[in-house]
């Protein structure tokens, strides 16, 4: 299936946010090499996010965004690691917005207010247990706007998604993560969790340019 940029999304979501190390960031977020020697700042990201509506339909999605880089001037994050369960929305990531996504099998089980989710099938990789409060407040990227920049295919896409929902603060109950394929979070502490039912969320329709020599 095609479906171009840009795209409206709905569902409900788990932000960790994090302050990563360079050192950190360096040795375990998947960095490309070229990037290896960049400076890296300000709030990093880990997504759980189970899209319940989107232009190819329902898929589930694990990211890490780990911080701020300079990139022709501007200072922008990256999707450095990214796993989805939808052979459709990998490949128009891929194409839309540079977003190298990767296939998983994903289970994601709720019991009262206690979320399990499992990454990797019958030999997860990824388990995490979370569990949201009840008090409700409001969540809007223009808070804490998330510009990208994303290189594939020998192209440059820069895209600002933004969105808003309801979110509840979150406590982590449980984690195990294989550094093979993804950041080892037990290594690192969030600032805060929260948990966001409903979202609704806008990838636009990104920049794109060749990439001419190095960034």
């Amino acid at each position: 299936m095609d479906a171009k940029a840009p795209w409206q999304l709905t569902g409900r979501g788990f932000i960790l946010m994090y302050r990563l190390q360079n050192s950190f960031i360096r040795e375990s977020c998947f960095l490309p090499e070229e990037w290896m020697k960049k400076k890296w700042s300000g709030m990093g990201y880990v997504m759980f996010v189970d899209y319940q509506k989107s232009p190819v339909g329902p898929y589930k999605e694990l990211l890490v965004i780990p911080g701020k880089s300079r990139f022709d001037g501007s200072r922008r994050g990256t999707i450095s690691k990214i796993y989805v369960d939808s052979a459709d929305s990998m490949n128009n990531g891929r194409r839309n917005w540079g977003i190298p996504k990767e296939l998983a099998e994903f289970s994601w089980t709720q019991e009262g207010r206690q979320h399990e989710i499992r990454i990797g099938g019958d030999n997860a990789w990824m388990e995490i247990v979370l569990e949201p409060g009840s008090f409700p407040f409001p969540v809007d990227t223009r808070l804490l706007p998330i510009r990208l920049h994303q290189e594939l295919d020998n192209k440059i896409f820069r895209v600002s998604p933004h969105g808003k929902g309801t979110g509840h603060f979150t406590l982590i109950k449980g984690l195990d993560v294989n550094p093979e394929f993804f950041p080892d979070l037990d290594l690192v502490e969030p600032l805060v969790a929260i948990y966001v039912d409903p979202f609704r969320l806008t990838f636009p329709v990104p920049e794109i340019e060749p990439i001419l020599g190095n960034q």
